[in-house]
């Protein structure tokens, strides 16, 4: 299967809107799905915006339904109010109020006496307890059923007609109750000239030394997301980092795979995750740290390899974790994902340090520049050489020089509210 934009070029995934094939150069790529453009991605925000705006009126009418009904009850009938209620009166006083015979296996049997000038119809074999009832009344029509004489008034019917709906409605409580979507932070406030650089350690810490003399050097304090079995392999590592100020954030215990995106690029989550699965990766890392530093994880997370979605992101909120990505500019297919980690340098998602360094810099250059944004590197990597670490110091420098403040994730999203 080839790229409907490079014949050339094969394609790896298919657009989440159109399914047309791209290639990775054509990807645009959301928190949840890949597109084959910009235009496909706002359409689909276009039309989940639409269901939702539907789905909440659909609600809002039920309720004034609902409050209608209820308010219905109490208007008195009187002359005026009649003839507005007088067809479903007569609807539902065709009810046949005949006598029937009710058999010892509850199988109604109509049964009819005979009698001069009128239909006499009685219930027989009536339960214990309950006399025999004899109704009379004279033969309308023929095409229509006798009607008891003792049938109920139109207020009683009518009032038993609307409280009968009433049952039948949700209660107004449980209409058009908005939903709670667990938040996936990418992103602080675009009004202030603050960005964040966030490290992940999942298992190696190559560079970590080097990287944390750089922010000594230069006295930033930033965010560190760290697993499990990271603290556990290097603890007077986590130790330095812990006293240097920086705030550790959770990256889960074992670095495992959450959804099949690695194999279908969809963010579906895998057999066998689940909500206890979440928590007691989220919670064993957090009392590893705590054990270790007697000091707690901030309540924020970040998924391995970014495998999440919103069912998993509200399991790890009810752990008392909230997720944190890193910044993505769709417009101009942008990301401050490094991608410091790849290794190949055949693989197309490989950067050298220098590229790395121009990617954070001319993030956004024709927009909002960095302002708030999230970087995301890693402290271990595979790589011989070229490493990301040594372009940090220019990085960080020129930030400073156009009058960025390099801050943590916390101060970061404070600065949201």
């Amino acid at each position: 299967m080839f790229c409907h934009r490079h014949p050339k070029r094969i394609a790896v995934k298919s657009c989440f809107y159109c399914g047309r094939h791209i290639c990775p150069k054509c990807q645009w790529r959301s928190s949840y799905h890949t597109f084959c453009s910009h235009a496909c991605y706002r359409r689909h925000i276009f039309w989940q915006s639409a269901k939702e705006i539907q789905r909440l009126a659909i609600g809002e009418v039920r309720a004034i339904w609902l409050s209608f009904y209820k308010k219905i009850v109490d208007i008195p009938i009187d002359n005026v109010f009649i003839p507005i209620v007088l067809p479903i009166i007569t609807l539902s006083s065709l009810y046949t109020y005949t006598t029937l015979t009710v058999k010892n296996d509850n199988t109604p049997l109509l049964h009819e006496t005979q009698g001069s000038g009128s239909s006499n119809l009685k219930i027989q074999n009536l339960p214990s307890g309950t006399q025999e009832q004899k109704f009379q009344e004279p033969a309308v029509d023929a095409a229509f059923t006798t009607v008891a004489s003792n049938a109920p008034s139109p207020e009683d019917t009518l009032r038993n007609l609307i409280e009968r709906k009433i049952k039948l409605r949700p209660k107004l409580s449980d209409v058009a109750k908005p939903r709670f979507i667990t938040p996936d932070i990418t992103r602080g406030s675009l009004m202030k000239k603050e960005l964040s650089l966030t490290f992940d350690g999942g298992s190696e810490a190559t560079d970590a030394d080097e990287i944390l003399k750089i922010l000594r050097e230069r006295d930033i304090k930033t965010t560190i997301f760290l697993t499990g079995g990271f603290i556990e392999r290097y603890p007077e590592l986590v130790k330095k980092m812990a006293e240097d100020g920086h705030e550790i954030g959770n990256h889960s215990l074992t670095h495992p795979h959450l959804t099949t995106f690695e194999s279908n690029f969809k963010q579906q989550t895998l057999p066998g995750i689940d909500r206890e699965f979440i928590i007691r990766q989220l919670k064993e890392t957090a009392k590893i740290f705590r054990e270790l530093t007697g000091k707690d994880m901030i309540p924020y997370w970040r998924a391995p390899y970014g495998e999440q979605n919103a069912e998993i992101r509200q399991w790890a909120y009810k752990a008392g974790f909230t997720h944190v990505g890193w910044t993505t500019g769709y417009r101009n297919r942008e990301s401050l994902d490094t991608l410091d980690w790849v290794s190949n340098e055949e693989s197309e998602f490989y950067y050298s340090a220098d590229e790395i360094k121009e990617r954070v810099l001319n993030f956004d250059k024709e927009g909002n520049g960095v302002s708030g944004g999230i970087v995301l590197m890693h402290l271990g990597t595979e790589r011989k050489e070229s490493h990301a670490y040594t372009k940090l110091p220019e990085i960080i420098d020129t930030l400073t020089d156009r009058g960025y403040k390099i801050v943590k994730v916390t101060e970061l999203l404070s600065s949201r509210k």
